[in-house]
């Protein structure tokens, strides 16, 4: 499966698709969401994700959500700055929608994904909304029992949209170590036919690259400018240097992947003759004489051409020499067959 995004492509074979979600770690200011997009596009991220919700339409007033996003939200015409902003750096800019009008600024905006939360999961009308758009869909699995992550899945599929991304998570702020369960990601791969990738919320990297091994295609981490602002995903958020760290980690990691073939690459050809032993006498051999262990030897030796192949060890054994050889021959077919 292949899903291109404006200018990238994602897929098994691509490189790894990396996302750091400003949320709303902007804090409502248009200037500083910015500079967030620059320091994005600066560490080498290849999307930002921002988190769009209307308070009064995704919670109760009495929740501490309620109250965070009252004051952190961004006008439409502040974001539609940010998407030509954003188009200008050549960093792709989409979000999540919290509700239906949210996801109705998103459709007018014309965003090209749309990422479904772990805390939207189970809500199906959004989700059926929100693949009738036939963007590419990401789906986040934080709190989800497997069935609900099939249900997700199938609810999009109903809708004729294939274009889908699956992200392990664990929805805890911050994550530990123990609770990532990251071998998720492989029971993801086996059974869906989808992209899968990782949404990190740990207070290192280190997990980001197990995932990136275990197969992520898509990584996305919390970004900030400063992860000791005050605020509810600042502290779980990567700063610009350890951002930084963790796209030229994970770049550094794929380029040690190769491909799943096991041959001997370029370089390694050329010391193969260095490396591998071949039969080399001991002494020097009379015409006739039997070939025993006294008077050969499994050697490395210099040069491109090599004696012959271990592997004729035990039949010479005890075979006779055809003709006399010098001591430090390398034995060929000639000598004794």
């Amino acid at each position: 499966m292949k899903i291109k995004i404006q200018n990238k492509f994602i897929s098994n074979r691509s490189k790894t698709f990396i996302i750091a979600e400003i949320g709303i770690n902007h804090d409502g200011n248009f200037f500083k969401c910015k500079k967030l997009i620059s320091a994005a596009n600066r560490c080498g991220a290849d999307a930002v994700k921002l988190q769009i919700t209307d308070p009064e339409k995704s919670y109760s007033k009495n929740t501490k959500s309620y109250r965070i996003f009252k004051y952190k939200t961004l006008s439409f015409k502040e974001l539609l700055k940010l998407k030509k902003f954003s188009q200008k750096k050549r960093i792709i800019l989409f979000a999540t929608p919290g509700d239906f009008p949210s996801l109705s600024v998103i459709k007018k905006l014309k965003f090209p994904i749309i990422k479904i939360s772990s805390g939207l999961l189970t809500n199906e009308p959004l989700i059926v909304e929100s693949a009738r758009l036939n963007l590419p869909i990401i789906v986040s699995t934080g709190l989800a029992y497997y069935s609900e992550i099939k249900k997700a899945v199938k609810i999009i599929e109903n809708q004729k949209n294939g274009k889908i991304i699956i992200l392990k998570c664990t929805s805890l702020y911050p994550a530990k170590e123990k609770e990532l369960n990251l071998l998720g990601i492989q029971k993801l791969k086996k059974n869906f036919k989808y992209i899968i990738g990782y949404s990190d919320h740990t207070l290192s990297n280190l997990a980001c690259y197990s995932a990136v091994n275990l197969g992520a295609k898509v990584i996305e981490k919390h970004f900030t400018l400063d992860d000791k602002s005050l605020g509810a995903d600042h502290k779980i958020s990567a700063n610009p240097k350890q951002f930084k760290n963790l796209v030229d980690n994970i770049r550094r990691i794929e380029s040690m992947h190769g491909d799943k073939n096991k041959f001997p690459n370029k370089l390694e050809k050329t010391k193969r003759n260095i490396f591998h032993r071949s039969i080399i006498t001991s002494k020097y051999i009379k015409k006739g004489e039997k070939f025993s262990l006294e008077n050969f030897d499994l050697k490395r030796s210099l040069g491109r051409k090599q004696g012959l192949h271990p592997k004729f060890y035990s039949k010479l054994l005890g075979k006779k020499s055809k003709r006399s050889i010098k001591a430090n021959t390398k034995l060929k077919f000639h000598h004794v067959f």
